[in-house]
């Protein structure tokens, strides 16, 4: 849901620019604002893939370089970590974190979705190669100077981008305090004043509110009213019990290796786990909140690599352990990444419809469970056609609509729809026993696979074609 602002608010500014009645977020504003400034950005990225084509590009081929844009932002901010941790740790512990941050789904998959955690994960990436570097054993003036970068970065990202980064920036400017200075104090409040005075800018013109800061309205909501629970409850050792093990895969044991025989490492990694479990305190948890977590963490695993190259008699045999581990991690994303793919059946299906369908003045509707698996505005691309997201309707108030996009088509039997078309998406995985394993294996399947079944349904209005 919260990836649809970003989507379409980078369609809007591509579009128009100038905010104005059309923009999606006025008519659909969510439960909470977001800031516009991540998506100028990533718009302004994208902007030459706009002019393709004489300016006519349009479409999925400009959400496609939207996602580029934010993808290639990510790589960016990684490699200059990686270049921190081989500085610090050195160039075998620099390869191992670049080999456990590929193998990972969450890690890669999500890198180029439009999401404020996305986005807030790039200067987090730079934080926290400064932070690296503040600990490595050089002058005391740079890591001074480290630290004073890396407290500007973090004070812009929780203001602008992502107000719960906060609980990692405390944790991190609290494990290297020594190092800060009155000018270090000075600078960041300057630079927290004049993000502030941005987004302040930027979102009281596109949210046509006066005194807009989304990052302040989402901090009453989640942690002055507490009302994140609406979405949801796990209990507080779920970031340790579940989400942990998910993002980190194989990278997991390798990290609790290189934070017990590493110091370094452990000034890392201790204060990143403290503040996981200030975020344990609340009762909604979502795996994307503790997204800044992965790189740390993968720079622990690697150097768990390293450290254990150093006790074990025989190198090959830890690094055949890593690669193994790697490669177990590496095929679980290829299988989630297939599952993934097969999680937008709205949007495959508003494509669908345009194949099928090629006369002007059709009214379309879209149910909120089609919006929320792959339709955007980018897929929006007849402009003699109305698109509509209206909730809440009631089975007799679609009269005036052409075209359903929904998800439950039997309350239209009785509207004067016909069923034109469906569309399969993912519905779990089929796993094969375990005394049928070696059967289903010479047989040429694999023992486990990915079901599909009807998710997402095309209706027409009887009458259209007639009366068109």
């Amino acid at each position: 849901v919260e990836e649809s602002f970003f989507m379409q608010a980078v369609h809007d500014i591509l579009k128009w620019g100038s905010v104005n009645a059309s923009f999606d977020h006025l008519s659909f504003p969510g439960v909470v604002p977001r800031s516009f400034v991540g998506p100028l950005l990533i718009s302004a990225l994208a902007y030459p893939a706009k002019l393709v084509n004489g300016g006519r590009a349009e479409g999925i081929w400009i959400q496609l370089a939207a996602r580029l844009a934010l993808g290639w932002l990510v790589a960016w901010a990684n490699s200059n970590l990686r270049r921190a941790v081989s500085a610090v740790f050195g160039s075998t512990a620099a390869r191992w974190y670049a080999v456990f941050c590929i193998c990972q789904f969450h890690y890669t998959f999500w890198t180029s979705r439009l999401l404020g955690n996305t986005l807030a994960l790039v200067p987090m990436l730079f934080a926290q190669a400064l932070w690296l570097r503040s600990m490595s054993p050089s002058s005391g003036t740079e890591q001074r100077r480290c630290y004073r970068q890396m407290a500007g970065i973090l004070a812009f990202t929780c203001a602008v981008l992502r107000f719960d980064v906060a609980v990692f920036a405390v944790a991190m400017l609290l494990a290297s305090i020594s190092n800060v200075t009155r000018r270090t104090i000075v600078m960041s409040l300057g630079i927290l004043s004049l993000s502030v005075l941005l987004t302040l800018v930027v979102d009281s013109y596109y949210w046509r509110q006066c005194w807009m800061w989304p990052e302040l309205q989402v901090f009453r909501f989640n942690a002055v009213d507490g009302r994140s629970s609406e979405w949801g409850v796990s209990p507080p050792h779920y970031y340790f019990t579940h989400f942990l093990p998910k993002l980190l895969l194989g990278a997991l044991p390798l990290a609790c290796i290189g934070a017990l025989a590493d110091t370094r490492a452990a000034r890392l990694a201790i204060p990143y786990v403290a503040a996981i479990a200030v975020f344990s305190a609340n009762p909604h948890k979502e795996w994307r909140f503790i997204l800044p977590a992965v790189p740390v963490l993968n720079v622990c695993a690697a150097v768990g690599v390293v450290r254990l190259r150093g006790i074990v008699p025989s190198s090959r045999l830890v690094t055949l352990a890593g690669a193994t581990l790697a490669a177990g991690s590496l095929a679980i994303a290829v299988l989630a990444t297939l599952s993934s793919s097969l999680n937008y059946p709205g949007g495959q299906a508003l494509a669908m419809l345009h194949a099928m369908e090629s006369a002007p003045g059709a009214r379309v509707h879209i149910d909120s469970f089609a919006a929320m698996t792959g339709v955007s505005r980018f897929g929006q691309v007849r402009e003699d056609w109305v698109y509509d997201k209206t909730e809440g309707l009631h089975p007799g108030q679609f009269g005036n609509y052409t075209h359903l996009i929904t998800s439950q088509p039997e309350l239209h039997s009785t509207g004067g729809f016909s069923i034109i078309g469906v569309q399969r998406g993912y519905a779990g995985l089929a796993i094969t026993p375990p005394k049928l394993v070696v059967q289903s294996l010479l047989s040429g399947q694999l023992p486990i696979a990915v079901r599909q079944e009807p998710l997402v349904w095309l209706l027409r209005k009887n009458k259209w074609q007639q009366d068109t």
